[in-house]
């Protein structure tokens, strides 16, 4: 009888710690998040190219996404660390730069001082766009 005990035990043990980590696997997947649209595009400020200027995206509903010129005025917006593009719908564009430091100013701060980019294209902005599913081209030739 202890024989029978001590299988049994020890298969019991299996069993359960198998139903544990199976019910423990089927959350690890998530949700998927809303649909998404690949979002990049060039900005330049009278007709050179912005550099380290940060381009936000806010939809009507949802979270933003951000991306960040390099050299040559390109950007790739990101909606988290690791899924790039934007909400599919329409998105209130902010493009700033901070050129006294060198640094792109905060998303969720005014424009910094010596901005080089005019409110009206950030604290005042009236840039608007369509993001549709797919890849989403949206160049801003901006003027001082």
């Amino acid at each position: 009888m202890t024989m029978a005990v001590s299988k049994f035990s020890a298969f019991g043990c299996f069993a359960a710690m198998t139903m544990v980590v199976a019910s423990s696997l089927v959350g690890c997947g998530g949700t998927p998040g809303p649909a998404l649209g690949q979002v990049s595009g060039t900005v330049t400020l009278d007709g050179s190219p912005l550099d380290q200027a940060l381009v936000e995206f806010v939809p009507e509903d949802g979270r933003p996404s951000f991306g960040t010129t390099g050299a040559n005025g390109k950007y790739v917006l990101q909606y988290t660390d690791d899924k790039s593009g934007a909400v599919i719908g329409k998105h209130h564009v902010k493009i700033t730069k901070n050129q006294v430091s060198g640094e792109v100013a905060a998303p969720t701060k005014p424009a910094p001082k010596g901005d080089p980019v005019p409110a009206k294209y950030n604290t005042e902005s009236t840039l608007e766009v369509e993001v549709k599913s797919g890849s989403n081209v949206h160049d801003f030739k901006l003027e001082s």
